[in-house]
């Protein structure tokens, strides 16, 4: 009974193996002595030829769509899409706006369609334009901390593309990021071009597309006029009145870093001593000046009026 199941067994693999065998047969016959024609679609890189090299092309597509027919073999190809050549000839092109024909050639098959057939493309000249760089802040700013000065190397770049971007580039910038620092640094920036509108222009070739920058960061200052309050010490003398105090001037303007400005209210004068007072009479007042504030005048007249009671 064993035996007969061996024997089953092995009979069956037996058949397993000339099936397969056909199987492989038949499908070397079909793909060799039988290969059908079949169709196939493809996106195709279209390149530019002849182009002069005072002249730039705006709005080609990279890629078209072919469809091709020949043998299965030929198009099952991994390498299909680089054995077509797809182009547009721009030896004769001349400015402005063109429609050119796009050529298609395969040696594997026949062309079938092209899809676009043509393309409109922009033709522009190719201009160069020396411009000087400068320097834009980016980045929290450290305080009241803002840079000084700067020094850009190179301090000037040139500019290379089609006339009607250049002529549209009104400077060139190197953004500089002052988040913490706080004295002299070093730093690389890369370059962008600004339109007269203030606007970014990307992708605008410059040479060369990065500049070293060394910056030195400062207190920030602000200029304010702040007024001036009097500050009197001391008893007056027995029957004295103060009937009218005059400030000359009101205000004084001050500089600051605009921490200190937002917080000053008023300048007051150093404690003007009212004790020895017998009459009326104009003073020098000294001003007392909070940390860091820088004053147009340090001094100011009071003008003091009084009158004596019996």
């Amino acid at each position: 009974m064993r035996f007969l199941q061996r024997l089953a067994r092995k009979e069956n693999l037996l058949a397993r193996i000339i099936c397969l065998l056909m199987a492989c047969g038949l499908w070397v016959y079909v793909m060799t002595d039988q290969n059908p024609i079949i169709e196939r679609n493809i996106e195709v890189r279209l390149q530019q030829r002849n182009l002069p090299q005072n002249m730039m092309v705006f709005n080609a597509p990279d890629k078209i769509l072919v469809k091709v027919r020949g043998s299965r073999a030929k198009l099952s190809s991994d390498n299909l899409s680089a054995e077509i050549n797809a182009s547009i000839n721009l030896k004769n092109i001349t400015e402005g706006q063109q429609s050119l024909p796009i050529t298609v050639t395969y040696s594997g098959g026949e062309i079938v369609s092209v899809t676009p057939k043509e393309v409109s493309v922009y033709v522009d000249t190719v201009s160069e334009k020396k411009v000087p760089v400068t320097t834009r802040i980016v980045g929290a700013v450290n305080g009241d901390m803002t840079i000084g000065s700067s020094i850009i190397t190179p301090a000037e770049v040139t500019l290379r593309g089609a006339t009607h971007r250049i002529d549209k580039v009104n400077r060139v910038v190197a953004p500089i990021d002052i988040s913490n620092h706080s004295g002299s640094f070093q730093t690389e920036s890369e370059l962008v071009a600004v339109s007269d509108d203030g606007y970014d222009i990307p992708n605008m070739r410059i040479i060369p597309e990065r500049v070293m920058v060394q910056a030195h960061m400062v207190s920030q200052m602000h200029s304010l006029d702040i007024p001036v309050k009097l500050v009197m010490s001391g008893d007056l003398p027995a029957g004295i009145i103060v009937t009218k105090t005059e400030i000359v001037p009101t205000s004084v303007r001050v500089t600051a870093p605009p921490s200190v400005l937002k917080e000053l209210k008023d300048v007051k004068t150093k404690p003007l001593d009212v004790s020895k007072l017998n009459g009326s009479t104009v003073v020098a007042a000294e001003l007392d000046l909070p940390e860091k504030v820088i004053p147009e005048r340090r001094t100011v007249q009071i003008k003091i009026s009084v009158e004596r009671q019996n």
